[in-house]
């Protein structure tokens, strides 16, 4: 522009020249051509003089004109930050406008007068690239454009466009290059600006959450393209709207109350909320825009679907919570343990085993409560374990529990490590395994009476055949010679021959039937029983476990049954033995009933159904498929509460079997169950049904209690109602005394049973009571009692003495006192009613005792033999029969003759808690009498 304006005032003082000298030319070629006219000649110089003035005036207006146009175009650069250069190519001049000092930031006085000193300005990338252009151009292109960036002394950086152009000659001789330099650092930080934008925008538009952006009158600004799809509609729909145009009304007023708020508080708000239309969750974001003078300006939204992220929230919550019931309620002691052994975390279970409480126990190191013979074992294998020499361990140590007790348990413990391989802590596991080892050991110990009783069953039956062979061979020539011509001495030792074969065949017969019972192989007998005999026999074995267990046990026999029946007594009481024991073993609390009861009568063979049924802690569908195999268990897991071999079932179900019936079992896990069976039993001849109800034997009976306390009197009196009892109660000794004397309305005796509270008439009362009654009625008056449980086993082995029919622990309950009372009155009434046994019995003493041999007494021994039939009789085996023979041979001969009598008719009728009783009598260690030692 400056070289241009230059130009112009060059070619009007060139045409302003050329027209004087046209005008002098003219004139001078006047006063040539009429040198006569003199005027014309001075009229000429005039002319020529004005002409002169008016030259001047016009280059004065041409200066003037030209400092103009230099004004404007300085102006017009130095707002269009375009400077500008002139290169004399010729001369080497270079002329540099202000405004391109101003770019270049060096002063006017300091512009280049080269154009070597303009590159020199330049950096070099800069003055490479000019340099490189320009020659270009003046090798023919003719231009060039190049931008390049420019460092400032103050540290700026600005940007350049430099665009240049050859002028020639008619020769193509380039003579002068312009060039214009533009600042374009402001339209570089826009188009970085804008790049950003498009790059911001792009940004937003891809991301998943839903942004939007309203100004202070809550009119939608913009928004991206993902809260526009979830309106349903395209990002420019929304520009200039408002909730209520895109919304229901009533959530269009709730967006805008809240956004009202948000921008009036001035501070972002974020919070969770979800949403009612479907049910998602969305975390909100509200973000008020301030101006530099801190006032809101527009409102920014940020709506983010976090419906998975609360799902995998409650998914984790849920986890978590697995996890903690499963650490807090797992059956094994679980603990985390800090790598230097101290307890940081345990369960409840943990704290069970060892008695302590969580708040005690944390805190501790774990050896603490090892016992210390067992820690050298575990640290060993914790070394190992911590250099990763093992991934875990198991051990069985004893852990010290608070009351100073020893457990046993398997310990195992695991290294937990983060996610580079350091070690963090230790997981603990221990499980109480006393109940196992118990377990293990009374396993061997069955497996050892397991083989010894193969043995002894072997031996038994190999022995019985070899023994019956020759006795079958001496009874029938003992019957063959005493059908000769005998001397009377030699018939009698005859006769005492054949009984003795007799009575030795029929024990050896008794032998093979108990090793039939252990082989699973044994004929049934059909003899003639009693089934109220044998339910009473039964309660009488039973009644004291149940009484020690507080259980009721209660006996239903229907009187319909026949008296006499024809069946095997032994195997059917093994059976209900068996049955009656498991339930009153699973059975804490609640009652035992036996029913017996007909089903059926046909062809002189009556169908009895038998049901024990308990409330007990019930069999499980899993457990039921196994409880008839034999030697298994219901419960065969090592902390199973209740022990036993597993075989009583199993024989009870071939015997039920063997009688033609088949045992069944109902159950409910938590209940109870039964276990019911029928069989059928042939009627005997002398077999008639019960007469008449047992109302009519019951009835106008006179009950005689002596008891100081009122409360368990009324308890007797309610149990008693609606029985035809007459009860009568006396708070004192001296009263019940009194109460005997008095004459009876129905005949010699006053009552017809007598209850005493062994607190209130005191030990020497109830024995002089009971005895006064068993000798005045000849024990045909019943005496219950209860005395303290500390007097109980003293008193029950005096009560046959004393003439008591029952003894009972104090406090009894009603009902079981009751029963007792009904059991005592029925034994009364059979054995007044039958007295023919006692007086067989009389007739035919007990079998002879075996006395012991001859020799040394041996104390210890004697001691030994007893303690094993203690044991035999406390598990009412039939191995006692064989044990009370091997105990006879240790008592000193002489000794005791009639309490071995006693015990021997106990042990025949299957009696053993009375057997148990009358053994208690013998000491633990007797010493012969001294007339019968040798």
């Amino acid at each position: 522009m400056f070289s241009s304006a230059r130009s112009a005032a060059t070619h009007s003082r060139s045409t302003l020249v050329l027209g004087i000298c046209a005008c002098l030319l003219l004139v001078v070629f006047a006063a040539v051509c009429r040198p006569q006219a003199g005027p014309a000649g001075a009229l000429a110089m005039v002319f020529v003089g004005g002409l002169h003035a008016l030259r001047l005036k016009w280059r004065r207006q041409s200066e003037d004109e030209l400092r103009r146009s230099e004004e404007q175009l300085r102006i017009s650069q130095r707002i269009a930050h375009i400077g500008s250069w002139d290169w004399d190519v010729a001369s080497g001049r270079l002329d540099c406008s202000e405004e391109l000092c101003r770019i270049l930031a060096i002063p006017l006085e300091q512009a280049p007068r080269s154009f070597a000193g303009l590159l020199a300005l330049l950096p070099e990338p800069a003055r490479e690239t000019v340099a490189a252009a320009a020659e270009r151009a003046l090798s023919g292109d003719d231009s060039y454009t190049v931008e390049y960036s420019l460092v400032h002394p103050d540290g700026s950086e600005r940007y350049l466009s430099e665009v240049g152009e050859v002028f020639r000659n008619y020769s193509g001789t380039p003579l002068r290059v312009v060039c214009v330099v533009h600042d374009i650092t402001e339209r570089k930080e826009a188009e970085r600006a804008l790049f950003f934008e498009k790059r911001y925008r792009g940004l937003i538009e891809n991301l998943p959450q839903r942004i939007f952006l309203k100004d202070c009158n809550l009119v939608y600004l913009s928004c991206n393209s993902s809260f526009a799809r979830a309106l349903g509609v395209e990002p420019a729909d929304v520009f200039g709207k408002t909730d209520y145009d895109l919304f229901e009304a009533p959530l269009a007023r709730k967006r805008q109350e809240e956004d009202m708020r948000v921008m009036a508080a001035g501070s972002a708000v974020e919070r969770d909320e979800q949403r009612e239309r479907d049910g998602k969750w969305v975390s909100k974001a509200l973000i008020p825009l301030k101006d530099e003078q801190a006032r809101v300006y527009a409102l920014l939204g940020v709506l983010t679907d976090i419906t998975f992220r609360k799902k995998a929230e409650e998914r984790l919550r849920e986890s978590e919570e697995r996890f903690r019931n499963t650490f807090e309620q797992a059956a094994v002691g679980i603990c985390h343990i800090a790598l230097s052994d101290i307890l940081i975390r345990i369960n409840l279970r943990f704290c069970d085993i060892l008695g302590y409480s969580q708040e005690e126990l944390l805190g501790w190191t774990l050896e603490q409560t090892i016992h210390p013979d067992d820690r050298a074992a575990e640290q060993g294998q914790l070394s190992r374990l911590v250099n990763r020499e093992i991934d875990n361990y198991s051990i069985e140590i004893r852990q010290i529990r608070k009351d100073g007790s020893l457990v046993w348990v398997n310990l195992t413990k695991s290294l937990v490590c983060g996610p580079n391989g350091e070690p963090k802590y230790l997981i603990g596991v221990i499980e109480d395994v006393t109940a196992k080892r118990e377990a293990l050991d009374l396993r061997r110990e069955r497996d050892l009476v397991q083989a010894a009783s193969r043995a002894k069953s072997e031996f038994l039956a190999n022995m019985g055949h070899e023994i019956r062979t020759p006795m079958n061979a001496v009874m029938g020539l003992s019957r063959l010679a005493l059908k000769t011509e005998l001397m009377p001495k030699q018939r009698e030792y005859l006769e005492k021959i054949c009984s003795a074969s007799r009575t030795l065949l029929n024990i050896i017969n008794d032998i093979l039937d108990f090793s039939k019972i252990e082989a699973g192989k044994l004929e049934l007998e059909k003899t003639e029983l009693s089934l109220q005999e044998v339910l009473g026999n039964i309660s009488d074995m039973h009644h004291l476990k149940a009484q020690e267990k507080g259980v009721d046990f209660k006996l239903r026999l229907a009187p319909e049954l026949p008296r006499k029946l024809l069946g095997d007594p032994l195997r059917l009481t093994q059976v209900l033995n068996n049955l009656i024991g498991n339930a009153l073993k699973f059975t804490s609390r609640g009652e035992v009933v036996v029913t017996v009861k007909p089903v059926g009568q046909e062809e002189g063979v009556v169908r009895v159904n038998f049901c024990v049924q308990d409330t007990g802690i019930g069999i499980t569908p899993e457990q039921m498929e196994k409880i008839f195999t034999p030697f298994t268990q219901a419960d065969s897991s090592t902390t199973r509460q209740y022990g036993g071999t597993g075989l009583g079932l199993s024989i009870s179900r071939q015997l039920v079997e063997l009688m033609g019936g088949e045992l069944e079992v109902h159950s409910i896990p938590g209940t109870g169950s039964s276990f019911i069976f029928t069989v059928g039993f042939a009627i005997a001849a002398a077999g008639k049904p019960a007469a008449g109800p047992r109302e009519e034997e019951l009835r106008n009976l006179r009950l005689l209690v002596l008891d100081g306390n009122p409360a368990a009197v009324e308890g007797i009196a309610e149990m008693l109602q609606g029985l035809p009892i007459e009860l009568r109660a006396v708070p004192t000794f001296a009263a019940a005394c009194e109460a005997l004397k008095e004459p009876s309305p129905h005949g010699h005796v006053p009552f017809d049973m007598v209850v005493i509270d062994g607190a209130t008439a005191g030990e020497e009362g109830l024995e002089e009571l009971s005895r006064n009654i068993s000798t005045r009625y000849q024990k045909g008056v019943p005496v219950l009692a209860t005395v303290p449980s500390e007097q109980l086993e003293a008193v029950r082995q005096l009560g046959d003495e004393w003439g008591l029919s029952a003894v009972y622990a104090a406090p009894v309950r009603p009902s079981l006192l009751v029963d007792g009372m009904i059991r005592a009155l029925a034994r009364t009434v059979a054995h007044q009613a039958n007295p023919a046994p006692a007086a067989a019995a009389a007739a035919h003493p007990a079998r002879p005792v075996r006395s012991a041999p001859q020799g040394p007494f041996l104390p210890d021994r004697f001691a030994a033999e007893k303690a094993k039939l203690e044991r035999l009789l406390a598990r009412n085996s039939l191995d006692a029969k064989r044990q009370f023979e091997q105990f006879c041979r240790q008592v000193p001969r002489g000794s005791f003759t009639g309490e071995l009598q006693a015990l021997q008719a106990c042990l025949e009728k299957l009696d053993f808690r009375k057997a148990r009783q009358l053994l208690a009598i013998f000491p633990a260690v007797q010493e012969p009498h001294p007339d019968t030692r040798e």
